[in-house]
């Protein structure tokens, strides 16, 4: 009997075994994410898939051709990311924009959100209701774009967010948008390339014209006899703070370190034209906003340097500091900004050189400086 007993045990034993490994091999087994619909978050909830038809059924691989990120405007602590890449498949000459709209949080909350996905004016909508966690997933959009040898595509996403049923507080709003640019050009840019731009202090009779003095380096650059001070009396729109967009006007006057909060590149833009049409000469100031970083890095090696605006200490996440309504136009300003110009990068470094009025010539980590110039709305200036 009790050698029955002995055998049953070890037939229940091996059993058991058996089992077990059969589900290891379960829970180390790939999952398949080829379709982008298959896709989860961090809470486990499958995202919204707004926009896959245009992706084959079948597994292939991809190479990434371009990749980014957009960032929404920083209004709370609760912010809208797109994340993206374009790619080609295995053997296929058709390019695939795939685009990831994600939602920032300081902290869970159980919520509602409905918003919208927009590729080149094609708009999508979508509703997702879950348990959102720091950094959630909410949809994605996948594209294709055909075989193109240069391309902007234009992305955005919209967001209102019922942050709790209980409370009734709602977002509304939320946006983030960018432009991307494919380009062949890309493939033949120099892995280095650095311009020889002489550094302007903005000090001491500018001390909060970061923008004016950018600008005055890149004009003297192009050979442009050029004075800091003049440049910012006679050529930059300035308006009272309080009651002036930084859009239309600088706000403030940069020869006051305590009143003057700067402006945005329409008004570079703007004073750069206007100077050029005094002064002589066929090139014209172009508002270059929302590119990717990669085409800066283009045009850098083509001879133009890039007025950017990025973070005075790159160490520092930026935040809203002061909030205006002017013109029924709600406008945030973000703290710790500071212009700049970008005069050189070297990819296998993976390194950009950039020149500060308010300080130094200095190179600094290549992905740093796009996530800081991505969260400060990936704002910049060209003249060429």
């Amino acid at each position: 009997m009790k050698k029955y007993l002995s055998c049953i045990i070890l037939v229940l034993l091996c059993l058991v075994c058996a089992m077990v490994f059969y589900a290891n091999a379960h829970d180390f087994s790939p999952i398949d994410t080829g379709d982008v619909g298959g896709k989860v978050d961090n809470t486990g909830t499958p995202a919204t898939n707004v926009g896959a038809s245009d992706v084959p059924d079948e597994v292939k691989v991809a190479t990434i051709e371009e990749q980014g990120t957009i960032f929404g405007e920083y209004y709370t602590d609760t912010n809208l990311r797109i994340e993206w890449a374009i790619y080609k498949l295995q053997d296929e000459k058709v390019l695939y924009l795939s685009s990831e709209l994600y939602l920032d949080s300081p902290s869970p909350v159980n919520s509602q959100c409905s918003g919208y996905f927009t590729v080149n004016g094609e708009k999508k909508e979508f509703t997702v209701q879950k348990s959102i966690g720091t950094s959630t997933l909410l949809a994605t959009y996948t594209k294709s774009l055909d075989c193109v040898k240069d391309a902007e595509i234009s992305v955005e996403a919209g967001l209102d967010i019922n942050i709790s049923a209980s409370s009734g507080v709602v977002l509304e709003g939320l946006f983030a948008s960018g432009k991307i640019y494919a380009s062949e050009a890309f493939k033949n840019m120099p892995k280095s390339y650095s311009l020889t731009v002489e550094h302007i202090s903005q000090y001491p009779d500018l001390p909060s014209g970061d923008e004016v003095t950018a600008l005055a380096m890149v004009l003297k650059y192009l050979k442009y006899d050029v004075d800091k001070c003049e440049l910012c009396d006679l050529y930059l729109e300035k308006g009272p703070v309080g009651y002036t967009s930084f859009y239309k006007a600088n706000v403030g006057n940069p020869r006051n370190a305590y009143n003057s909060y700067g402006c945005y590149p329409p008004v570079i833009v703007n004073a750069a034209n206007k100077f050029i049409s005094v002064n002589g000469g066929s090139k014209k100031a172009y508002d270059y906003s929302g590119y990717n970083a990669k085409e800066l890095y283009r045009q850098v090696s083509e001879g133009n340097p890039v007025i950017v605006w990025a973070c005075e200490d790159f160490d520092i996440d930026p935040s809203i500091s002061r909030i205006w309504v002017v013109d029924g136009e709600t406008l945030y300003l973000k703290s710790n900004v500071a212009c700049m110009v970008l005069t050189g990068y070297d990819l296998a470094k993976n390194t950009v050189t950039l020149s500060n009025p308010a300080g130094t010539t200095f190179i600094i980590d290549k992905d740093l400086f796009e996530m800081r110039f991505a969260q400060m709305g990936s704002y910049a200036v060209i003249i060429k």
